[in-house]
């Protein structure tokens, strides 16, 4: 899915895929191959390449590649491949806001203008907890008309927000929910003038670093980078190169990259108190009062499903020419990660799925 189109789409497919789950009830399928029987049919109709992994705990039920990780040289993806994931990015822009606050740097009730320099009046009622939450009224700006030619493009974080920071607001801040990549970018530029360092460098120094997500990082599209997937999207005519996205772009609202193994990390640091404290992952994970998608409500940077099922945490992400999925179930203590170099629902789809696999009933 490009980056040029809002998450919606992903996000409607992965509710979908948990209704579908919901509807017939959990899968008693917890080995590692009946659990590659999830993934195996959506790899073989073509619709998917990539990795996935699933974990109780720190046990790792599952971790393996499907597909081509290039395509022109008929290279295998396997469970160090990293990949492109899209708006799986936001929670870390979303915890280092959290880590942040923690450090009494930032405070998630103040108005944004407090942190943006010149922001116009229309965003006087705006605070960090509404671009977090999707419930600012800005305009997304990967959905502008703009957008189109402006991703293929050198383009730095004061020229991306001039492309919205005069557009009247959608709605009223706070009054509902609407998502809006412009909330991740403004994020992205808070951490940078609150730490005084870089994004790129604030992440890696405070998130990446600690946790040993030794193949995680900002992507960046000249970097000459080990075990990067080449990404696909479908057309047809069958299966094509992704279009270019210029990765200065995209920033914490989805320009990193990641393998299997080091989500998994990500999500044991997060939710086993490494990360932020017992407080402020409880201000995380809580949602606004708004429906998001299909019945899941969005917390900061991510969403939260209630069934009958279960309870998720999780969120899906694409750009050009990969897909992801990074959900946890803390009843369960379950971690379910989908990667995929080949655009569509995919991912999410498999994610849900696997996620319902491993519940009991």
């Amino acid at each position: 899915m490009p980056f040029a189109r809002s998450l919606t789409k992903a996000l409607s497919l992965s509710l979908s895929a948990l209704a579908l789950t919901a509807a017939f009830g959990p899968v008693q399928a917890q080995s590692t191959e009946q659990l590659a029987a999830v993934v195996q049919p959506e790899a073989d109709s073509g619709a998917y390449m990539g990795a996935a992994l699933v974990a109780k705990g720190d046990e790792i039920i599952i971790n393996r590649g499907w597909g081509s990780a290039n395509l022109e040289w008929d290279i295998a993806n396997t469970s160090e491949t990293r990949f492109r994931i899209g708006s799986v990015t936001k929670q870390f822009t979303a915890v280092s806001i959290m880590l942040l606050q923690e450090r009494g740097m930032v405070n998630v009730d103040d108005p944004i203008s407090k942190y943006i320099k010149d922001a116009p009046d229309a965003w006087g009622a705006i605070t960090v907890r509404d671009l977090l939450q999707h419930t600012s009224g800005l305009h997304n700006v990967t959905s502008l008309e703009d957008f189109g030619t402006q991703k293929f493009l050198p383009t730095s974080q004061d020229e991306l927000i001039a492309m919205f920071l005069d557009l009247p607001l959608t709605f009223e801040p706070g009054s509902q929910w609407g998502y809006s990549n412009s909330n991740f970018v403004l994020l992205s530029g808070i951490v940078e003038t609150v730490s005084e360092t870089s994004y790129q460098d604030f992440v890696k120094t405070n998130l990446f670093d600690p946790l040993g997500m030794d193949s995680t990082g900002i992507d960046q599209s000249a970097e000459i980078l080990p075990r990067r997937a080449a990404g696909y999207t479908p057309s047809q005519n069958g299966i094509v190169n992704a279009e270019y996205v210029n990765m200065a772009i995209p920033t914490g609202a989805g320009a990193l990259y990641s393998s299997t193994g080091d989500l998994l990390k990500w999500q044991r640091g997060l939710f086993g108190g490494k990360v932020l404290s017992e407080e402020s992952l409880a201000q995380l994970v809580t949602p606004s009062e708004f429906e998001a998608v299909a019945g899941a409500k969005y917390a900061m940077g991510l969403l939260v499903t209630d069934t009958p099922q279960g309870h998720s945490i999780w969120h899906g992400g694409g750009i050009e020419g990969f897909n992801a999925f990074l959900g946890y179930d803390p009843d369960t203590k379950v971690t379910v990660v989908v990667l995929a170099n080949l655009n569509g629902g995919s991912a999410s789809k498999l994610g849900m799925e696997l996620l319902e696999a491993t519940r009991k009933e």
